[in-house]
């Protein structure tokens, strides 16, 4: 049985995820930033958050992953980081002898950063990273979204993870 589990900060990374979700019939999660909010001086104070790698307060706290046996975790990227609630979720779970791949969407040439984060931190808390992927978002329609996802994922050919 799959997991997808994704912060979704921008529509990008939620058309993406549900896609994947779909594709592979994963149960999907959506993590929430209880301290995010909207406008000029939260977006400057988000991304100093992100940049400084902080943890914030996340629903639902702690995922239980024993019923998985493939964990698919996104983020959007932000100024090069993970975003702020999929950290504090990592570091809340136990992802031991458990089979991950991680993603990440991007409107820049940035994303190998996100990635190296995530690996390292699914590591620490006994997960195996067996793959990993990078969508780039900027300017794309929904449906060109949708094509470059199902090229990746026919790349990666990920059925054989499932």
């Amino acid at each position: 049985m799959s997991v997808l589990v994704t912060y979704s900060s921008n529509n990008k990374i939620k058309i993406v995820s549900e896609f994947i979700a779909n594709r592979i019939d994963a149960d999907s999660i959506e993590i929430k930033d209880l301290k995010r909010k909207n406008g000029f001086f939260n977006n400057i104070r988000n991304n100093y958050n992100a940049i400084c790698l902080n943890k914030t307060e996340i629903s639902p706290e702690v995922i239980d992953f024993t019923n998985y046996n493939l964990i698919l975790l996104g983020t959007p990227s932000t100024c090069g980081n993970p975003s702020p609630a999929i950290l504090t979720l990592i570091d809340n779970c136990n992802f031991k002898n458990k089979d991950v791949i991680i993603y990440t969407t991007t409107n820049s040439k940035q994303g190998t950063g996100v990635l190296n984060e995530l690996k390292k931190r699914v590591e620490i808390r006994g997960g195996r990273i067996i793959n990993s992927f990078i969508v780039r978002v900027n300017d794309k329609s929904n449906d060109e979204l949708i094509r470059n996802t199902l090229k990746v994922l026919y790349e990666l050919d990920l059925e054989i993870y499932i």
